[in-house]
């Protein structure tokens, strides 16, 4: 399977840890999100439109993203403090 690109919502990236560990725990995630695009999250929701995505708690994160595989993408649209 070749890598799918990921795109992240310029929302979420405003919400994202800006320096530091959390970071780079964040960001290695999400990257790794290229190369394994049917990563379960540690649980799912229905976004607006109904769509099931997943979550992945990273440290104080949770970040929520889908697989498009018709397109080989990957979209990150949220990245919130875990505690909400």
């Amino acid at each position: 399977m070749r890598a799918y690109a990921v795109f992240i919502n310029e929302q979420a990236l405003a919400t994202a840890p800006r320096s530091g560990m959390q970071r780079e725990a964040v960001v290695k995630f999400i990257r790794s999100l290229a190369d394994t695009p049917n990563t379960t999250g540690d649980f799912t929701e229905n976004d607006d439109t109904g769509r099931v995505v997943q979550v992945k708690v990273i440290g104080r994160c949770a970040i929520t993203f889908w697989a498009d595989h018709a397109a080989s993408e990957v979209k990150v649209t949220h990245i919130k403090s875990a505690d909400r």
